[in-house]
């Protein structure tokens, strides 16, 4: 549950251009270092600032206020997600103050519908959907033993298809974790009976 809190605000962050962004001066600055990417790096104006050259992650504004009213305008059955309209600032595009079911619910069914209109660039697109799917079948009810390599394999598939798309400071240790998961879930069995959401409601 942590990793998918950790997950989506990774997306909500860099897709926002919010203070949790994983897209900022210095990450670009890496791309220099690392020598890869030439066409993201950083270009130095006259006047001695910096200019970020447009991602395949990078919003425009108008996507951003798109994204964000119908984040703004959702409505749950009674009891299967919090107001997550109350964490939502349309003016700003920013999006604050999510608990870890929010994050669940919104990454696991939210996500991809709301980016379907408004997503920056088809990569991102499937990477979100791709995530959304891996992350929904994990956390099924039921889980089918014979179908957990082939998740295995589709989560690999996953995360070097974002490196292609996303900066290296995407990659905190959170990403990483989802790897492992499949394992976690043939040692410990379905995911429902092991997580906080009961407790914590």
């Amino acid at each position: 549950m942590h990793i998918e809190k950790n997950v989506c605000d990774n997306f909500i962050g860099t897709l926002l251009d919010l203070e949790k962004s994983k897209d900022n001066l210095q990450a670009r600055e890496d791309l220099v270092d690392i020598g890869i990417k030439s066409d993201l790096h950083p270009q130095t104006l006259e006047n001695g600032s910096y200019l970020l050259p447009p991602a395949p992650f990078t919003m425009s504004k108008k996507d951003k206020v798109m994204f964000c009213e119908v984040l703004k305008n959702l409505k749950f059955p009674k009891g299967y997600a919090s107001n997550i309209s109350r964490c939502v600032n349309v003016a700003d595009c920013k999006i604050m103050g999510l608990k870890s079911h929010d994050c669940h619910v919104l990454l696991e069914d939210i996500l991809p519908i709301a980016l379907q209109s408004c997503a920056p660039s088809d990569e991102v697109m499937h990477i979100v959907v791709e995530i959304s799917h891996f992350l929904k079948l994990i956390c099924a009810r039921v889980i089918i033993p014979t179908e957990l390599e082939m998740l295995q394999n589709n989560i690999v598939m996953t995360l070097c298809k974002m490196e292609k798309t996303f900066l290296p400071s995407f990659f905190t240790i959170m990403i990483h974790l989802l790897v492992h998961l499949v394992e976690e879930v043939k040692l410990g069995g379905p995911v429902q009976y092991r997580w906080m959401y009961p407790f914590e409601r």
